[in-house]
């Protein structure tokens, strides 16, 4: 455990002094103001969750190509009948067709009233932290994780971060993190990447970026399963 957090230490630092010394390689999120494309970015967290982030994000630009959203004479049910068609098709195979058909379609009507101003939305907020609460209670299907992810993907934010198995393993080797992920735990996580953030003077969400760049690293050259 030792050798891997050292391990760990070294390439985090060596990517947070690389990104120091050439701006060209800068995780780049920027400002995304296109409806079209943040709706891409929501569609994305919620057929994320226990999928794929590689296949949902797939998935997710055809299903935005393919059902007309944005044609405001669709109803509720029509949206959802489009989203499980699509879904459940042979070419898609999507494991959770129904689930997320009615998640995606209760996302829409919601998003709908606010597509054209969705920064002036989350900017309304007194803090990151409070938009991401909104984002949560208000959008189906979108837990700590992909509100954080959506957010931070949209230009949106820099201090919330991403909790996945990637980060949990670096909490692990790096923090003795041994804790199940309930919502509470999620944001004492979070303020854990929050203080190591700091120590290399990065925002968080660059931060997040470099960890699970790290982990992916170790976990390759250790052959690490």
């Amino acid at each position: 455990m030792n050798k891997q957090k050292l391990l760990m230490e070294y390439l985090i630092s060596s990517l947070a002094s690389e990104m120091e010394a050439s701006r060209l390689s800068t995780p780049a999120f920027p400002l995304e103001t296109c409806p079209q494309a943040i709706w891409r970015h929501k569609v994305l967290c919620v057929l994320s969750s226990q999928f794929s982030a590689q296949r949902a994000a797939v998935i997710s630009d055809r299903i935005v190509r393919e059902v007309p959203f944005f044609d405001l004479s669709l109803n509720f049910c029509k949206i959802e009948e489009a989203c499980f068609c699509f879904l459940s098709s042979s070419r898609i195979g999507y494991r959770f067709p129904k689930a997320r058909a009615r998640q995606i379609s209760l996302c829409w009507f919601p998003f709908a009233q606010i597509k054209d101003n969705y920064h002036e939305y989350v900017r309304s907020f007194s803090s990151e932290e409070d938009a991401r609460k909104a984002i949560v209670e208000i959008f189906p299907g979108i837990g700590l994780k992909q509100a954080s992810m959506f957010l931070r993907n949209i230009g949106a934010s820099k201090s919330l971060s991403v909790i996945d198995a990637h980060t949990l393993f670096y909490l692990r080797i790096c923090h003795n993190w041994t804790k199940s992920l309930t919502p509470r735990r999620y944001l004492e996580a979070e303020d854990i990447f929050r203080q190591d953030a700091s120590l290399y003077r990065l925002d968080l969400n660059i931060f997040d970026t470099i960890v699970w760049t790290a982990v992916k690293a170790l976990k390759r050259v250790t052959g690490y399963v």
